[in-house]
């Protein structure tokens, strides 16, 4: 019987050592308790700034506003929509 409990400690303790050693990589990780060195990241490439160049001159073509499918759209409903009943101001505060 002392067999099993000592048994049964030990995995509790290994459990717990590995939940702690996981919080505390993860906390290492997305902390800022390592600074970040900025001429890790790279400049832009070429291809990038083309792309980036591309969107610049980039224009919208609204005409599909104008055709005759879209002007024949119909609303279904009361436009605006008012106001209706809400619910609580604080859904858990007690009653």
């Amino acid at each position: 019987m002392a067999q099993s409990s000592i048994k049964s400690d030990s995995e509790n303790l290994f459990i717990g050592l590995i939940i702690f050693a996981g919080l505390a990589v993860a906390y290492l990780l997305y902390s800022n308790l390592v600074p970040v060195d900025p001429s890790d990241f790279s400049p832009p490439t070429p291809a990038r700034l083309e792309i980036a160049s591309e969107i610049e001159t980039m224009s919208l073509d609204f005409s599909v506003f104008d055709h005759v499918l879209f002007k024949q759209l119909k609303v279904f409903g009361v436009i605006p929509v008012g106001s209706g009943q809400t619910g609580r101001e604080n859904p858990f505060a007690p009653f």
